[in-house]
């Protein structure tokens, strides 16, 4: 089974909007997915059309580690979600390693420090000055790299800036995802965006990101 974490080197770079379209991507091309909402904001499952004030998720379980199976949401058969539930404060995930029946478990991780085993961690940040000041900041971790969103050709300081952290040794993913108005539209009509706009740009950068996960998340761990 391969795991992979995605979290935002800040709040607001859209890595809930990725987990759930790579989510999408993933099943389609014939993997079973569970998609794992680990941040309080509890955003993941409006993405899968659930209503925002459902009181259901892992983190109401007495025992997530023998429960876990009881707070799934099927959106499609070998496509499940699991929601937060909204719960603030420390919660244990020692739970996940209880996880199974899936070839792919995609965990949406707040931003900040939080240790989680996964096989790979893709950090999701935007081109710009204040994503560069944090990465020079950040403690890189086996197997963690750079996922690049929101970009654009036309900005020459987004370039210059991927320029600068490839050189620099920032272990940035070939794979970039674009600005495309349909993720945020996708959002607002409660659908992963390969549903909402299976031919726009990111849908297909996400199918690309899909199988990078899936081909390149064997016998290795973070």
């Amino acid at each position: 089974m391969i795991t992979v974490a995605l979290q935002g080197i800040r709040g607001g770079v859209g890595t809930t909007s990725i987990v759930a379209g790579l989510a999408l991507a993933a099943w389609r091309q014939g993997a079973r997915v569970l998609a794992v909402d680990l941040c309080p904001d509890n955003q993941l499952a409006l993405h899968f059309g659930r209503p925002w004030d459902e009181a259901r998720g892992w983190g109401l379980l007495a025992d997530p580690a023998n429960g876990w199976r009881s707070a799934i949401h099927c959106w499609q058969p070998g496509l499940d979600l699991l929601a937060q539930g909204g719960v603030t404060g420390p919660l244990s995930i020692d739970w996940l390693s209880e996880v199974e029946g899936y070839d792919l478990v995609l965990l949406d991780l707040p931003a900040g420090t939080i240790a989680v085993k996964c096989t790979r961690l893709l950090t999701v940040v935007n081109a710009d000055a204040n994503a560069h000041t944090r990465l020079y900041r950040h403690r890189f971790v086996p197997q963690e790299q750079v996922v690049v969103t929101q970009f654009t050709s036309r900005r020459a300081l987004q370039q210059d800036l991927l320029d600068l952290w490839d050189e620099g040794g920032i272990p940035l993913l070939a794979i970039r995802l674009h600005r495309d108005e349909s993720m945020a539209e996708a959002m607002a009509a409660k659908l992963p965006v390969g549903d909402y706009a299976p031919d726009s740009l990111i849908a297909h950068e996400l199918d690309a990101l899909a199988r990078w996960c899936l081909q390149h998340g064997r016998n290795i761990s973070c």
